[in-house]
């Protein structure tokens, strides 16, 4: 990994930690640092760049708060994951994902029919009501970043049905195909910490991981029921973002 100065000229009348900054970013962006890669040491930056180590640190603490760099005490600095960051503006995870440039996967992990009580209330029907239960693991760029369960009423989609999923690569077009369409969703997150083995095995993660929570319902055109889901993001692949206006 090269940091690399830039030739005096634009920079003399910025800040010196922001030509660190922008620096490290022009590096960032053009490849030669990559997720992952350790950056230099405070001494190092300073001999290169002339400055202080309180103009080090400074340009080192912005990128971090900005995202593009993870500090770890006692081992460095380091180019920080690249997030999924969920725009809310797209039912379908999938979508939003491409549209970040994502390269998209999907392993199904299971696909069975039982009844849950405690899910059953959520869709709204009998309590000992037969579920249709689809559980995969969400890929970007070759990496596991969410595991989501989605539960339908079986009345609605079979498992025979549900094995669409592994050619649609998509739950929601799986749903389209059978003529299920969801008009609105609701969604509530929280941090759950993940004890369950499939879970974390799924996410390469340890017991005990604290993970985004997000259950979601989805409601169809006549206002009736379709999924509750429940996704365990990948903390570190996962960011939320909402505009709102006045």
């Amino acid at each position: 990994m090269v940091v690399k100065p830039r030739a005096d000229g634009p920079h003399g009348q910025v800040a010196k930690y922001l030509r660190i900054e922008s620096d490290i970013l022009s590096a960032i962006r053009d490849g030669s640092l990559k997720s992952g890669d350790k950056l230099p040491g405070q001494s190092e930056m300073r001999a290169r760049y002339g400055v202080s180590a309180i103009t080090v640190r400074k340009a080192y603490a912005d990128l971090i708060n900005d995202g593009y760099l993870v500090g770890m005490k006692g081992s460095g600095t380091y180019v920080a994951r690249r997030q999924m960051i969920r725009g809310l503006t797209s039912l379908s995870f999938s979508e939003e994902l491409r549209e970040q440039g994502y390269e998209i996967g999907m392993t199904v992990s299971s696909i069975t029919a039982e009844p849950n009580a405690a899910v059953a209330k959520h869709l709204d029907v009998d309590w000992d009501s037969k579920l249709t239960r689809v559980a995969r693991v969400r890929i970007a760029n070759g990496e596991p970043i969410v595991y989501q369960v989605s539960y339908v009423p079986s009345s609605l989609l079979g498992v025979e049905q549900a094995q669409a999923i592994n050619e649609t690569g998509s739950f929601y077009k799986m749903l389209a195909r059978f003529g299920i369409y969801p008009h609105f969703v609701n969604e509530t997150y929280a941090v759950k910490v993940v004890d369950d083995k499939t879970i974390c095995s799924a996410l390469g993660v340890g017991k005990g991981y604290p993970c985004f929570f997000v259950r979601r319902t989805a409601f169809g055109d006549d206002n009736s029921i379709i999924e509750y889901a429940e996704s365990y993001f990948n903390k570190d692949w996962y960011s939320v973002t909402v505009n709102i206006r006045t």
